[in-house]
């Protein structure tokens, strides 16, 4: 029997309750992907220019960095991966 596992990224709690349904709907373990640094507000403005998530839109070399990790992730034989679709335009 092949072992699932969902891991997500949410910002704002609508990712994270798909992802929990999926888990639910096919068995599989659910872990949550976490920032080092929390999202603020502030940094979820898309329309500012200067705020956190325009910046990890726009510099593709600017990434987040995670804190913890997936124990024993060689068990897994499938991985779902669900993050927020942000948009930006110019």
């Amino acid at each position: 029997m092949s072992k699932k596992l969902v891991a997500y990224f949410s910002a704002s709690g609508v990712t994270a309750k798909l992802a929990k349904n999926l888990s639910q709907a096919i068995g599989a373990d659910l872990y949550e992907i976490q920032p080092e640094q929390p999202y603020t507000t502030a940094d979820l403005d898309w329309t500012n220019k200067r705020s956190r998530t325009t910046r990890e839109m726009t510099d593709k070399t600017f990434r987040p960095a995670i804190t913890g990790k997936v124990e024993n992730m060689e068990q897994y034989d499938t991985v779902y991966v669900g993050f927020p679709k942000m948009e930006y335009s110019l």
